[in-house]
């Protein structure tokens, strides 16, 4: 198999209904997180540099988020170590909207945040009713933009004086969302 090639490995479904599959991408694996990844979460969260686009919660908070039933964690895992994760939020729910709180990889620019993304917007579209994901991220994270609009994603729209950043500027935000039906589109489905 090539690099970069998806294979779906079949498997009994996790708890929580997060999927009966789980595509590998090379060494790399999307997973669901446990409990036991908070501490791995949290320090990609705190990477340098990170400090003016990726939120930051404590163990608690993140504790409280996962035990959810309509919030899923999932990571990258590569050799068993967490490369990147993501927190969706709202699945289930009867508006079929599933928003995107947060997805960071430790190694920004290495097409980790992608293909994990990628793959939960499989399993999403795939695995359950969902009809919409979106999210939202700071005007000036350019890179993230960019690497939403690849998976499919388009801007709807610019949020004023949205959010405070860890800096603790009031900052604008752009929401972004895919559809069902442009997911889809995207896989000749």
């Amino acid at each position: 198999m090539a690099s970069g090639d998806r294979e779906m490995v079949w498997e009994q479904p996790f708890s929580r209904a997060f999927c009966c599959y789980t595509p590998r991408m090379g060494n790399s694996r999307t997973e669901p997180a446990t409990a036991a990844d908070i501490p791995a979460i949290m320090a990609i969260e705190r990477t340098p540099g990170f400090e003016g686009y990726v939120g930051r919660w404590s163990e608690d908070q993140h504790a409280a988020e996962m035990a959810k039933s309509s919030t899923r964690y999932l990571v990258l895992r590569d050799g068993g170590e967490v490369k990147a994760f993501a927190i969706f939020q709202q699945i289930g729910e009867p508006d079929l909207r599933v928003h995107l709180k947060r997805i960071v990889a430790g190694e920004a620019g290495q097409g980790q945040g992608s293909r994990l993304l990628g793959s939960a917007l499989d399993w999403l579209y795939t695995e359950t009713e969902t009809n919409r994901v979106d999210l939202d991220l700071f005007v000036e994270n350019e890179r993230a933009r960019r690497a939403y609009e690849k998976l499919g994603f388009i801007v709807e729209g610019r949020l004023r004086d949205y959010h405070r950043s860890v800096d603790g500027r009031i900052r604008d935000a752009l929401i972004m969302s895919i559809l069902r039906k442009d997911w889809a589109k995207r896989h000749r489905l």
